[in-house]
């Protein structure tokens, strides 16, 4: 069944946030998946309209759910805000007031609860949430190509971004940051994507970018707090951060107190786990992994 994805608009305070909606044919929703992409993207990182297949909101809403992606604060309908607004711990704030107001929107295709879906950048905003005293309110997170430590030559390229001159992050050059970072091998993704343009793609703002760039110094302190159940995904053909069996063995360490935490790796993927041919196995797993945060959170508290 194709299920119908439309376009959104939220007023939070004064900030109107865009974004993209997927309604389950048959209500109630059983909760509603939040997806937030990662730096540098859109909304439509979740939903390619070429490849339906692999979309979360149409395999989410297939499966009950509503699926809401938004543009990120500093994206889309809010792209060009301040750049003292532009950091993440002031996103935080943004993601929960709409949070906060979706019931209302929703009705009962709200369901049971918000179920965090995040990638990169996004996966940063996530986690925050998750460690603060909000947070616990969410049924879980799934969190994928979290850079706990970037790869050698990416960590070098973000160093030599000039952060005093520009609100947004001009193009990046050089080793680590091309195509081979972000995407599997050939094969592994449509090569059309390779082309960066269309509805996916955005300029990064300054500030989400210094606290990218900081977030091996910071991240440690923060997965600490977080609260609620956490799916950690690594891509197989991770290039953009160093990965493997030592970065999912050290995420689990660092979530000391998060009451469950799964760690995989997801197989034929690279660093944009979600524009890859293998993009819906991934969204299953997070699916997977809500539902039974759902059941866990509506049976066992």
């Amino acid at each position: 069944m194709q299920h119908q994805v439309e376009t959104v608009h939220y007023d939070v305070g004064d900030v109107r946030l865009s974004g993209l909606l997927a309604r389950p044919a048959a209500g109630p929703g059983r909760g509603t998946v939040l997806a937030l992409h990662g730096g540098g993207s859109r909304a439509a990182y979740w939903h390619r309209d070429n490849a339906r297949e692999a979309s979360l909101l149409a395999l989410g809403a297939a499966l009950g759910w509503t699926v809401l992606a938004i543009d990120r604060p500093g994206y889309g309908a809010s792209a060009g805000m301040p750049r003292d607004r532009q950091n993440l711990d002031h996103q935080v704030g943004v993601v929960f007031g709409l949070i906060d107001a979706l019931p209302a929107h929703l009705g009962d295709d709200h369901g049971g609860g918000v179920f965090l879906a995040a990638h990169s950048m996004g996966a940063l905003l996530a986690l925050r949430m998750g460690a603060s005293d909000d947070g616990r309110a969410l049924l879980g997170i799934a969190a994928g190509g979290v850079p706990l430590r970037y790869s050698a030559e990416k960590s070098a390229a973000m160093a030599a971004v000039p952060t005093d001159r520009w609100d947004m992050v001009p193009p990046m050059r050089g080793p680590g940051t091309g195509s081979a970072t972000f995407f599997g091998p050939p094969g592994s993704f449509d090569p059309a994507l390779l082309t960066r343009e269309g509805r996916i793609v955005a300029p990064v703002p300054m500030a989400e970018f210094i606290d990218a760039r900081d977030n091996p110094e910071t991240i440690p302190g923060v997965l600490g707090k977080v609260r609620v159940p956490v799916h950690w995904t690594i891509a197989e053909f991770e290039n953009s951060n160093q990965a493997g069996p030592e970065a999912l063995a050290e995420a689990g360490r660092l979530l000391v107190q998060a009451p469950r935490v799964e760690l995989h790796t997801q197989p034929g993927v690279g660093h944009n786990m979600s524009l890859h041919h293998a993009a819906r196995a991934y969204h299953l797993r997070i699916l997977a992994f809500a539902e039974e945060c759902r059941e866990a959170r509506a049976n066992f508290t």
